[in-house]
């Protein structure tokens, strides 16, 4: 019996078959029916939680004095003199240029909470334009921490370090030095002392 050879694939067939079988293989990972790798990274954000807390200003009861500067007629002696207004507004109309009200209170903060900050804000609450000028100051009772300057005028950052702490709270309201001045009414406030959460 007399077996006829079969001719052998050439080299290059082989070649090309495997470079057909390296091609249906990309194109199957390369669509729905195969899998593709995906870089990719997460990095969690870190955030400085605030616990559930206490934020509370508590204010003593306010004084109200007036500070003023006269002249003797008879002598021309500078005479200043400092009168008691606690609970008598009407005392505080017909003032003169250069006459001052000041008004006291001291302001206890109740600040709890972890990571917490907020603003303590003095308004003196007098309208733009007014004749009266006021200024506020606010000055910790010995042992408290001082507060850090806040965002606008009149204002200071707190956080849970300042818990428990007293501030005196002062705000004077100069009459302007202008002889037009004479005689104007000066209605302090509503002075307000806000503590609100940054």
């Amino acid at each position: 019996m007399t077996r006829t050879a079969r001719p052998r694939p050439a080299t290059t067939g082989r070649a090309l078959a495997a470079a057909a079988a390296s091609l249906l293989a990309l194109t199957l990972l390369g669509n729905s029916l195969g899998t593709a790798a995906r870089w990719s990274d997460a990095a969690p954000l870190e955030t400085q939680a605030v616990s559930t807390g206490t934020l509370d200003v508590t204010l003593e009861p306010a004084r109200a004095t007036l500070h003023r500067t006269d002249l003797d007629p008879a002598t021309g002696a500078v005479a200043r003199g400092t009168t008691d207004l606690t609970g008598a507004a009407e005392a505080l109309s017909a003032l003169a240029p250069g006459d001052t009200v000041v008004v006291t209170t001291r302001a206890t903060l109740d600040v709890e909470g972890t990571n917490l900050t907020a603003t303590l804000t003095v308004d003196p609450g007098v309208p733009a334009g007014s004749a009266v000028v006021p200024r506020v100051e606010l000055v910790p009772a010995p042992g408290a921490l001082p507060p850090s300057p806040g965002p606008g005028t009149s204002s200071w950052t707190v956080t849970a370090a300042h818990d428990g702490a007293a501030y005196d709270v002062t705000v004077a309201y100069e009459v302007a030095p202008d002889p037009s001045a004479q005689g104007v009414t000066v209605e302090p406030g509503p002075l307000t002392v806000t503590l609100a959460q940054n």
